[in-house]
């Protein structure tokens, strides 16, 4: 299906942001609804539930030493040391 680049109204700030055609071609794909927020929007619903309050000690993957990490350690997620996440190493 061929779309077209479309000019929407954000529900929250009531800005205006574009959907682009290959944007639509994703949505259908993953199957769901365009977006009626615009991105700065999204973003910031997303970061509420940002947590950078409240560290814990989790291990390395790598390594198996214990580093500061805002995921606890129950958490599935894989966590690496800074310096290796930043290397080639991988």
């Amino acid at each position: 299906m061929e779309y077209k680049s479309q000019n929407v109204v954000c529900q929250n700030c009531k800005g205006n942001f574009t959907i682009e055609p290959d944007d639509f071609g994703f949505y259908e794909k993953i199957k769901v609804p365009p977006p009626t927020f615009c991105p700065e929007c999204r973003l910031q619903r997303r970061m509420v539930w940002r947590n950078d309050w409240h560290l814990f000690k989790k291990k390395d993957a790598r390594t198996g030493e214990e580093i500061f990490s805002f995921l606890p350690e129950e958490s599935p997620v894989k966590i690496y040391d800074r310096d290796y996440w930043i290397s080639d190493a991988w």
